[in-house]
This record gives C-alpha cells, structure tokens and sequence, in this order.
C-alpha cells in the first residue's frame, strides 16, 4: 500500500468515526432494554402511517445517511398531522456503495438500527434530532414496529416489551396484552400507547 493510499483509507475510516459521535446517544440506547413505557415517555412522536421513501445518501459534510418518509396516519403524541409527510435521516447507508473510482464504501447503517421498506405499515417511536440532522428510534430497532394482518411487532419479536411494566392502571385486556409473546393486536396495542401518552403528561 502507498502513502498516498493509507492517508486516503485513514481518511475514510476518521470521517466514520466522526459521523458515529454524532449520535452517541442512539447508539446506547443499542445496549439498554426498553419496554413500552419507555419508549412511549422518551418519544418524541409516535408517528405510525405508511412508509413511502426510503433513498440514501450523503449530505454536505458527507456523512452517509438513509432518509425515510412515512406518510403519517397519526401520531400519539400530536406532533405530526394525519395525511402530512414525516420525513427523518438515520445515521449510514442502506447498503455499501461503489465510489465510481474503484473503492467501496462501507459506511452502512451500524447493526441494531431499525430498516426500512417502501409499503411497510410502521408504529415509530421517535427521538428527537439527535444532531446535526440525524436521529434514530427510540432504542433502535425496539422502537421500530411494523403493522401487518392486525398484529403489530418490532424488529425483535417483541421479546421483552412489556417487562416491568406496572400494571395497576391496566385493564384486563390490557393485562392480557401484555401477557402475549410475539406480535399482538395491533388496535389495542396503539389503544394501551394513547393510554401511557396520557398518563406521562
């Protein structure tokens, strides 16, 4: 390898890197388990519609990113109109891309960030920006659920969504959603996110 060739690669390898602190936060939120309730307080949105765009890119300062637009049917938390567009860039590409002059870059989305498709019904529990233009779901790929045959579930199966959740104020349907493993009702699901909207204001 030249100099020439390692100065570029430690370029490429220090403008990642760099691109990554910028969300230090979503990338924790990797390691730490969240059930519903937390997800529901730390959103920002709830934004649950059709997902209708998913490009990616790099932006001025060439950072890589993918850009999702949902078309949103509601929101939990109010933020978004229903019928209106929301449109939000995650860290890195949807996949390596050729450079045109022989190299290939890497810089894809980290492993535990939420994926996207065109036509999916989505449940997305936003943060907020998390800097310069970029965020994430809530806990990544916990805060990303996808609506299909009236059954909602997120990228991990669900698995642990509803521990240590205080039950008190729940009634026994919703006890009993909580109770299920896997996908669950999706109208009751959203029913039992308005209910947890509520009680954190």
């Amino acid at each position: 390898m030249t100099r020439s060739q390692w100065f570029q690669r430690l370029s490429a390898l220090c403008l990642v890197s760099a691109s990554l602190l910028l969300t230090p936060a979503a990338v924790a939120q990797k390691h730490l388990k969240q059930n519903l309730s937390q997800l529901t307080s730390q959103a920002s949105s709830i934004v649950s519609g059709q997902v209708v765009s998913v490009t990616d890119g790099f932006d001025e300062r060439k950072r890589p990113y993918t850009q999702i637009t949902i078309r949103v049917g509601m929101d939990a938390k109010n933020k978004h109109k229903a019928g209106s567009e929301y449109t939000f860039r995650q860290f890195g590409l949807l996949k390596p891309r050729s450079m045109g002059n022989g190299k290939v870059y890497l810089g894809v989305s980290p492993e535990g960030f939420a994926r996207w498709s065109v036509g999916e019904q989505v449940v997305a529990f936003m943060n907020p920006d998390l800097g310069a233009g970029l965020t994430s779901t809530v806990g990544l790929e916990q805060g990303k659920f996808i609506v299909q045959n009236g059954k909602v579930s997120n990228q991990l199966g669900n698995i642990g969504l509803f521990d240590g959740m205080n039950t008190q104020s729940l009634s026994p349907e919703e006890q009993s959603l909580i109770t299920t493993a896997g996908a669950v009702d999706a109208a009751a699901f959203m029913s039992l996110v308005g209910k947890l909207v509520q009680e954190a204001k």
